[in-house]
């Protein structure tokens, strides 16, 4: 974890494709903070560094996939730079989704919860 101003960050550089977002994502996974969770998440990334990969809670454990989800809870559409300024602080989802560029299909509930799966503790 590095510290830039005044913010906590888990990773030092941004990801710049599916294969580097989903190295940071396996890095940054908290397990503790999904115990009981059973949810599995479809990124569709538009454009640029883009592609299609998943992501399968299951009560602590995490799998992480390029490609399509055999079934998906939550399925979340947006452009490759935009996901990968998520992540490293840059963009805010909520943001992003009240700005119509950041679409999602599915539970609410589940999808808000993805953020807190993932990060510092």
């Amino acid at each position: 974890r590095v510290g830039s101003g005044g913010q906590e960050r888990w990773m030092t550089s941004p990801p710049g494709s599916v294969r580097d977002a989903l190295e940071w994502l396996t890095k940054g996974f908290r397990p503790e903070a999904c115990r009981g969770a059973s949810v599995t998440y479809q990124l569709q990334l538009a454009g640029e560094g883009g592609g299609r990969f998943w992501l399968r809670i299951d009560d602590g454990h995490l799998q992480a996939r390029e490609g399509e989800a055999p079934q998906s809870d939550v399925v979340f559409r947006l452009d490759a730079p935009d996901f990968y300024a998520i992540l490293a602080g840059r963009e805010n989802p909520d943001l992003l989704f009240l700005a119509d560029r950041l679409a999602v299909e599915g539970d609410l509930s589940l999808a808000l919860k993805l953020r807190s799966f993932f990060g510092p503790a």
